[in-house]
């Protein structure tokens, strides 16, 4: 794996640490590499998500415009080689969560939402490893109860792994996170 830095990168996801390399390598037969430029956005808050993005090379910056028009953005997180962006829209499909902008030029990869589906429905071991890691995600939030009967399916990682559950637990995530973010204000 180390001789791929690549495969090396996407190993790194959360998403994708427990994969073996034949796994890595489909993901991988499913991405683009593109070049950056600094100055322009990779994506814009409340832009349709299209897939996740890996920074191979350069430097990105994350951030959120707040909430008038004219007003000062506000930093969340500035992203080095081998730190990505995007991986709920990955599979949620749901609109940019934020904006991130090229700070210094180099050179992306990208996994395609549309791409990634199709290859979950051919890989189960891909999407049971996504599935366990969103639970995990979920399980590890302090302060995030989830009030179901469901509840222990995600507690004890027992939930299928197809793509609506996928998008259900982003739910669940993404939702905790705006409450976090709001609380925080």
């Amino acid at each position: 794996m180390a001789d791929n830095p690549k495969e090396a990168s996407i190993a790194t996801i959360p998403f994708f640490k427990g994969l073996s390399a034949p796994d890595l390598m489909a993901i991988l037969g499913i991405t683009t590499t593109k070049a950056i430029e600094a100055g322009e956005n990779l994506f814009t808050q409340n832009d349709p998500s299209d897939g996740l993005y890996v920074l191979l090379s350069g430097k990105l910056q994350v951030y959120i415009f707040s909430g008038f028009s004219g007003g000062t953005p506000k930093v969340l997180a500035e992203l080095n080689p081998g730190q990505y962006v995007g991986e709920m829209g990955l599979l949620d499909g749901q609109n940019r969560s934020a904006s991130v902008k090229v700070l210094q030029g180099g050179e992306v990869m990208f996994i395609p939402t549309v791409g990634f589906a199709v290859l979950l429905q051919s890989h189960p071991h891909i999407a049971k490893e996504v599935v366990n890691c969103l639970c995990d995600m979920i399980n590890n939030q302090p302060k995030l109860v989830i009030r179901s009967e469901k509840a222990i399916l995600v507690k004890e990682k027992r939930l299928a792994p197809i793509l609506p559950n996928m998008k259900a637990l982003c739910a669940i995530l993404r939702e905790h996170n705006k409450n976090i973010a709001i609380g925080s204000k």
